[in-house]
């Protein structure tokens, strides 16, 4: 499924091969000449699995009170402790998503809460699989969420380099809701204070954003 903003950011990867392999067709059969044929195949091919790349499918989701849900297709790469200035104490607990070509590259809210603060870091664009990527390009969003802080990272891969946020700074947002999109391969981070939350998955776990539960919030003491 493609809605009408995720179109928004397919069309300029989808329209240019498609309106070439349409060209090529017509040429093809002026000419009768294979090559303009074959030319045409794989352009169309290419519009076709860029299409592929920004589905966006609904979700709905009956979420459980105090659970965190994934914020990205993928398959889970780590979940370790780091150093997070925007949270308490400045360590955080995090869960890292690695997205593959094939997955959908729409983000969604782990949590519910406030949008207090975004931030577009400048950086390379190493292969989401690799230690590089902590230095990539990024967006990263502070929640004030109903349990807590939390903050979600956006990395942009190799390959298109590209981050496109669907919320802003004061804006609520509701669990499993639409955030942004990370244009092709990439990689998510979802990191929350350290102790807070109890997590429920571990390193080659697969996971669908707004559909599975990633950490449960602890009692407060």
């Amino acid at each position: 499924m493609i809605t009408r903003r995720s179109w928004s950011v397919a069309r300029q990867y989808v329209l240019p091969p498609a309106v070439l392999g349409a060209t090529m067709v017509m040429l093809g059969m002026l000419t009768g000449r294979a090559l303009p044929r074959r030319f045409a195949l794989f352009s169309l091919l290419s519009a076709f699995l860029g299409l592929l790349f920004f589905r966006d499918p609904e979700r709905p989701l009956d979420a459980e009170a105090g659970v965190a849900y994934a914020a990205a297709d993928g398959l889970v790469t780590a979940v370790d402790v780091v150093d997070e200035s925007w949270l308490p104490g400045g360590r955080a607990e995090r869960v890292s998503v690695f997205l593959n070509l094939h997955n959908i590259h729409v983000n969604r809210s782990p949590f519910g809460g406030g949008i207090r603060k975004m931030e577009q870091s400048e950086g390379g664009y190493a292969p989401a699989l690799f230690g590089g990527v902590e230095d990539n390009y990024s967006n990263r969003t502070l929640f004030d969420g109903e349990s807590g802080a939390f903050v979600v990272v956006q990395r942009a891969g190799m390959i298109a380099r590209r981050i496109s946020p669907w919320v802003e700074e004061g804006q609520r947002v509701d669990v499993g809701d639409r955030i942004g999109l990370i244009h092709f391969g990439s990689r998510t981070d979802v990191l929350f204070p350290t102790n807070a939350v109890e997590f429920l998955v571990s390193p080659g776990d697969r996971v669908k954003a707004g559909i599975t539960p990633i950490a449960r919030y602890r009692e407060p003491r």
